[in-house]
């Protein structure tokens, strides 16, 4: 029998290679239009089959059916949509949702799968994490552990500082497709670290920690820290709707770094930019990971996905974009300086490179330091008050 993936090369999956499974079945439940498939990865759309996690996270075992789980009383139960269709998700709460697409015909591909949430996601303090049935982890899956399985696949949820409300058919996490495994397609060279990185990480493909003050609205900041007061606030929307984004000023303060120094306060949610610029080529993709699971006593707690044309071709016509990198404070404080590193990037080759695109497509293609695109832009002029917070002026 003819497969698609016969004249591959092991990588990661392109926008027309991945079209290609979901248009033969082997991946379903994605809307034909294929506007859910990116230049390496696919979004993963919530179903409205929602439920409460009663005593906290659980763990994928490796068993064929997670519902199982699911249907459990003592440990689920179904969550109820609002009277507009969406879902109040609140902080510090776990939820599972089905979601809508399958992994209906990989067995035996050599097709492999790594996850990660979405960057708009991760920026608003929420986890999201993928669970394949017949994986025993989060966040991937890999052909052979699909045997018997049903294909389904589950996203968690957790919403740490901020309430959030969502709806069904939005995306929160995206998958990667390898044709072989991830670890065999990896690229470690000098010569590619100098060529994507523009920075002292361009040595060995590391990303430090930038604590240059810059000037928003006339005030000073370094990092962009959650206000934890807000969770009592109106939830944020985790979707994209014009004039409808949420204020600023009510969920984020300023933090100025002195003498090169911030501080990480214990249990605080902090975002940061890298030192370093990245532009990514077509026939790469890339994965930033922390560079340890914990850093001192905070933790870098997000993953991402860097695509291919990340800060290659800024619309501003400079080359190169910092990364965001989503900081939780542990047990103690800690005190940060600048040109720390923070995360390692691993460097994959595609399995055929990347289209063309438009940079006005991406984001945070452009960006600097930057909140998630769920909320509206800082004002131009802004104050301290009191309490710390800013507000505009």
């Amino acid at each position: 029998m003819q497969h698609p993936w016969d004249d591959w090369i092991p990588g990661v999956l392109n926008k027309a290679q991945v079209e290609t499974l979901c248009a033969q079945g082997y991946i379903t439940g994605v809307d034909e239009s294929w506007k859910a498939i990116d230049l390496s990865s696919i979004d993963l759309s919530l179903s409205d089959a929602a439920f409460e996690m009663k005593e906290g996270s659980v763990k994928p075992t490796g068993q064929f059916d997670y519902d199982h789980l699911l249907r459990d009383s003592k440990l689920a139960e179904k969550l109820k949509q609002l009277s507009d269709g969406t879902f109040l998700l609140k902080a510090r709460a776990t939820y599972v949702f089905k979601l809508r697409e399958r992994l209906s015909r990989l067995v035996d591909s050599s097709i492999h799968g790594q996850a990660t949430a979405k960057s708009s996601v991760g920026r608003v303090d929420v986890l999201a994490r993928l669970i394949v049935d017949g994986m025993d982890s989060y966040e991937s899956f890999e052909p052979d552990r699909l045997k018997g399985a049903s294909g389904n696949m589950y996203l968690e949820i957790t919403p740490i500082t901020f309430s959030v409300l969502v709806k069904p058919g939005m995306p929160l996490t995206q998958l990667r497709l390898f044709y072989g495994r991830p670890h065999d397609v990896e690229v470690r060279s000098r010569e590619l670290f100098k060529t994507v990185l523009e920075g002292p990480g361009a040595r060995d493909g590391s990303l430090s920690i930038d604590l240059e003050n810059e000037v928003w609205g006339g005030l000073k900041v370094a990092a962009f820290c959650a206000n934890g007061e807000a969770s009592t606030n109106q939830a944020v929307p985790l979707w994209v709707e014009q004039g409808k984004k949420s204020d600023p000023c009510k969920y984020w303060r300023f933090q100025e770094s002195i003498a090169g120094r911030l501080k990480i306060e214990k249990e605080q949610f902090y975002i940061l930019r890298s030192k370093e610029k990245i532009a990514v080529p077509p026939g790469i993709a890339v994965y930033c990971r922390a560079s340890d699971e914990t850093i001192g006593e905070m933790r870098i707690h997000y993953a991402g996905f860097v695509h291919p044309y990340f800060g290659l071709r800024r619309n501003d016509g400079t080359r190169g974009t910092p990364l965001i990198f989503e900081v939780r404070g542990h047990q103690v404080n800690v005190n940060l300086a600048d040109g720390e590193k923070m995360a390692n990037l691993i460097f994959y080759r595609m399995s055929q490179d990347a289209a063309e695109h438009d940079p006005a497509d991406n984001d945070y293609g452009s960006q600097t330091l930057k909140l998630s695109k769920f909320f509206n832009e800082w004002p131009n002029k802004l104050k301290r008050n009191d309490h710390g917070a800013v507000e505009a002026t």
